[in-house]
């Protein structure tokens, strides 16, 4: 009997029983392992001073792999030969021999995956990329570093990522990001939309009708996110008479004292809630729960929480020129894509959904059962 191909997802995200950062990456995981003849396994890398072990997540086996570097992203890849020779040994102590291996985010899963590419050239090698910022030259902590460093990253990684046999991009601006480097020249490249699992995520008829319009969002608590101006929204339509609306907010991070200060200082408690994280598989409740779901954020690659609403049939409104815009249908762009740091734009769509209160069908290309089938089509797997 053939034993199926080893095909090797490297990550530093993956969900766990403590986290559920990575959770599209998860369900990637799950879709190759039901569409395809692939044995699936995972490893995670981690840092060197993490106490994280390998652990199994809904039959999934998690290998963890300790990279050593300095911390806050400082010098990434200083110790990438060290690293090389002490993945070998990993991948040859756990007796993964591979077929393919399909790493996420430049680094450190290009440096790691070259290195097994020149112990064994019969791999065939995957990088996918999930961030506008491709090459991660904002990840270090401290600015002075970030532009003593960005030049010599820069370079590095094109270099490592020319050796690459298929790049992937999780849209056509993260696509074009890496283009933009004028040295980048991949061997094949590849847009995957982060398809929704629409075992997970699928309208459920409500119950009951409320008489309040609820808006929802799930984001990180970033700058970038732009929350402020879509509490300002609200805030502006709830002062022009439209008192019934409901703006709930799921999400941790820098911002949020900013937004929650606000909220209170302009007396919007009884319009502006703020929720504890839920769990992955809980999320399609919230979705189906409110009328419409609005993420503002300027920098967005290709956010999966947007792709989740719209598979509830939730109507969405993102802004102009970031991934989503891309799946969005030309008949429905002027009425769900707002301005950048513009609260007057979000409330101008946020008013024109409120006045439709409708559902936004989900179009079903991008179930992940046919993002994925289309990429396991590719030429790349044939030979």
């Amino acid at each position: 009997m053939k034993e199926n191909k080893l095909y090797i997802v490297l990550t530093p995200f993956f969900p766990s029983k403590n986290s559920h950062v990575g959770s599209y990456i998860f369900d990637q995981v799950q879709a190759l392992n039901k569409y395809s003849d692939f044995e699936i396994k995972v490893i995670k890398t981690v840092s060197i001073f993490s106490f994280e072990t390998d652990y199994i997540y809904n039959n999934i086996q998690v290998h963890i792999f300790k990279v050593l570097d300095f911390p806050f992203f400082i010098l990434p890849g200083f110790f990438n030969k060290i690293n090389g020779l002490r993945f070998n040994k990993f991948i040859c102590n756990n007796k993964l021999n591979m077929n393919f291996i399909h790493g996420h985010v430049c680094y450190p899963s290009s440096y790691l995956i070259n290195k097994i590419k020149l112990k064994n050239n019969t791999v065939k090698t995957i990088i996918q990329h999930h961030g506008i910022d491709v090459l991660q030259t904002l990840n270090c902590r401290y600015k002075f570093l970030r532009n003593l460093q960005s030049s010599k990253l820069i370079n590095r990684s094109i270099k490592e990522l020319n050796l690459i046999d298929l790049n992937i991009s999780v849209s056509k601006r993260v696509q074009k990001a890496l283009n933009n480097y004028k040295n980048y020249q991949a061997n094949s490249e590849y847009v995957l939309y982060n398809g929704v699992d629409t075992t997970k995520f699928f309208n459920m008829p409500q119950p009951f009708k409320s008489n309040k319009y609820i808006i929802g969002c799930i984001a990180n608590f970033i700058k970038i996110k732009d929350h402020i101006n879509l509490i300002k929204a609200v805030e502006s339509l709830v002062n022009d008479g439209f008192n019934n609306l409901e703006l709930r907010l799921i999400g941790t991070g820098e911002t949020f004292n900013l937004c929650f200060e606000y909220v209170k200082r302009n007396s919007l408690e009884n319009h502006v809630f703020f929720e504890k994280e839920q769990p992955h598989d809980q999320i399609n409740k919230f979705y189906n729960n409110i009328n419409l779901f609005v993420l503002p954020s300027y920098y967005e690659a290709s956010a999966c929480v947007l792709m989740e609403a719209w598979a509830t049939n939730t109507p969405i409104i993102s802004i102009h020129n970031q991934g989503i815009s891309e799946l969005i249908p030309e008949n429905e762009k002027e009425y769900l894509l707002a301005d950048a740091k513009s609260y007057t734009s979000l409330k101008e769509k946020i008013l024109g959904e409120y006045k439709k209160k409708r559902e936004f069908k989900f179009n079903q290309k991008y179930d992940i059962k046919n993002t994925i089938s289309d990429f396991l089509k590719l030429p790349f797997f044939k030979s």
